[in-house]
């Protein structure tokens, strides 16, 4: 019988963030738990902004499309106002700090969640 394969997942961090800090915690903890093999990929975004196509496809698992408000949840409340996903994309190349974090992505789920509260990263992890 072979061992499932590991998810795989992108936590968009910034550690002097203590809700970052708090999910990153609680993401190790539950990995340590579960019955499925987890990795998980720690990326500061501040030092390695995301791409427009990292931001365009999170968005879409976040389903802006059809669910614009979901790009206020995406950027910080102080950041300059988006709309669309383009705007969305445009704020983040001018300053990746606009990125409301944590962020956790499973790209081959198609599914990411904003960690606002800390808990919500665990959702990420669930099947």
């Amino acid at each position: 019988m072979s061992t499932p394969a590991a998810k795989s997942i992108t936590f968009f961090h910034n550690p002097k963030c203590s809700t970052s800090r708090n999910a990153q915690t609680l993401l190790q903890s539950a990995i340590t738990t579960t019955s499925s093999p987890v990795s998980i990929e720690t990326v500061e975004y501040l030092k390695h902004p995301l791409t427009r196509d990292q931001v365009r496809e999170i968005l879409t698992f976040l389903d802006a499309e059809e669910h614009p408000e979901v790009i206020k949840e995406f950027l910080r409340k102080d950041a300059p106002k988006a709309e669309t996903i383009e705007e969305a994309q445009e704020v983040l190349k001018k300053d990746p700090a606009m990125l409301q974090r944590p962020l956790v992505v499973d790209w081959n789920a198609k599914k990411a969640v904003i960690g606002r509260p800390a808990e919500a990263v665990l959702e990420i992890i669930k099947n």
